[in-house]
């Protein structure tokens, strides 16, 4: 699928989440440090590991795959690196949209918009807040025409 990549501090927006993750599990490291030796070791090279995967490896795949775009009838998602899931929603058959942010998120300036439809939720996530903004009004004016259309018949 062609379509709008996130924008780059996205990618900075994931590895800095992770981070904030990880203070968990290097807190019970360090209190493995001074109960077993060994355990601690094992411990602390399986969560580094899986760390240093996740952020340098399956995270920047991920944001190369991961493409949204948006046209007069349909929005699409399409994510993935193991196998790739493709989630899309008329506009026609929305029903409403929700704009948030994560404290980190509104720092970075980025957003999640999700969108509800009859058959579930789509949901854009990274995307800058400035464009979820902007999209979100465009989508509201063309829900508004499209229900519009429909309550006169």
């Amino acid at each position: 699928m062609t379509g709008q990549r996130l924008p780059t501090r996205t990618l900075t927006y994931w590895r800095i989440r992770l981070l904030l993750f990880c203070i968990g599990p290097a807190v019970l490291g360090g209190f493995f440090y001074y109960t077993a030796a060994r355990l601690f070791t094992i411990w602390t090279f399986v969560w580094m590991s899986l760390f240093l995967l996740l952020c340098f490896v399956y995270y920047p795949m991920y944001y190369h795959f991961y493409r949204y775009s948006v046209s007069g009838m349909l929005v699409r998602v399409s994510r993935g690196v193991i196998y790739n899931q493709m989630d899309a929603v008329f506009v026609r058959n929305l029903q409403y949209t929700k704009l948030s942010q994560t404290p980190l998120q509104k720092i970075m300036h980025l957003a999640t918009l999700r969108l509800y439809a009859a058959g579930g939720v789509v949901r854009i996530s990274g995307i800058n807040y400035e464009e979820a903004r902007l999209l979100r009004v465009q989508l509201g004016k063309k829900m508004e025409v499209e229900h519009g259309e429909h309550d006169h018949d």
